[in-house]
């Protein structure tokens, strides 16, 4: 059997190029060279990204692995344009972005990694395999605990198909959440197959929907034993959701924080906590 190969994947903007520098410094310095590094951006924020690629780091343009129906306007910057749906909500264009990217690369399995988020140990995800199969985030005794998780995961069902549940006792939210490239590939013909259109066209005109929970429940509730995947409860990056920005002081409290599970970390863009003050702790 041929090793499977593997890519990170980050999509990032303008506001979050230098986060994302720090992600792909961090990423030099601690993952596994074998892993390649994809930097998806949007054509007007390149020159931004551009001194960031090079040897293992390349880039991939969102307009060109989108459709051309979709499409952004200037000085408009809450949604895209779209020729057969209704304006599209920057986070549903985000989600179609993440969800186009396996049918642009190559690699067997794709490990997605927001710009806000670092490493900060060694990472080889072949040290992850069992019996040839990768981690897959399954968190149980989630119901209830997150309002939007069920009627993410009720959508998800519709696009496959599936019985909705009321309320769900799983989550597949993460960070670095790992698809196999060939499952996601079969989750979007899935999509096209029961809703009879595109599955960018599916999705482009939701108001609530997650890439990850569709991967997911597909690789989990259709898929099964065959998924390729093995279930793993433990959040190994250790992560900071609020929206308060943390002071240096604040940082090296959470970094105290780290178990010895964690490779990564990951700082809310959202906290406004100033990068800087990431770089002199976690650098």
């Amino acid at each position: 059997m041929q090793p499977m190969s593997y890519a990170l994947v980050t999509p990032s903007y303008w506001a979050d190029v230098e986060r994302c520098r720090f992600l792909v410094e961090t990423v030099k310095r601690w993952v596994d060279p074998a892993v390649r590094h994809y930097l998806v951006i949007a054509r007007r924020d390149v020159p931004l990204f551009r001194t960031m690629l090079g040897p293992g780091t390349d880039l991939i343009v969102v307009e060109d692995i989108i459709p051309r129906w979709l499409f952004r306007v200037p000085g408009v910057r809450h949604f895209w344009f779209s020729l057969r749906t209704r304006p599209v909500k920057n986070w549903i264009l985000q989600q179609i972005v993440k969800l186009s990217v396996p049918a642009a690369v190559s690699e067997d399995v794709l490990l997605y990694a927001d710009s806000d988020m670092f490493f900060i140990a060694p990472f080889d995800p072949r040290t992850f395999e069992r019996d040839g199969k990768v981690p897959l985030l399954l968190e149980t005794g989630q119901r209830g605990l997150i309002p939007s998780n069920d009627l993410w995961q009720a959508v998800a069902a519709r696009l496959l198909g599936l019985p909705v549940e009321e309320q769900s006792d799983i989550n597949y939210v993460g960070q670095l959440i790992w698809w196999k490239r060939n499952n996601a590939l079969a989750a979007l013909q899935r999509v096209c197959d029961v809703t009879g259109m595109q599955w960018q066209r599916a999705i482009a005109p939701l108001s609530g929907f997650s890439e990850y929970i569709l991967y997911g429940m597909y690789s989990h509730r259709v898929l099964g034993n065959d998924s390729g995947h093995w279930y793993d409860d433990t959040t190994r990056t250790l992560n900071y959701w609020q929206t308060t920005p943390l002071s240096q002081q604040g940082l090296e409290e959470f970094k105290a924080k780290r178990a010895a599970f964690h490779h990564s970390a990951m700082v809310s863009a959202k906290s406004r906590t100033s990068i800087e003050y990431v770089r002199k702790v976690f650098g």
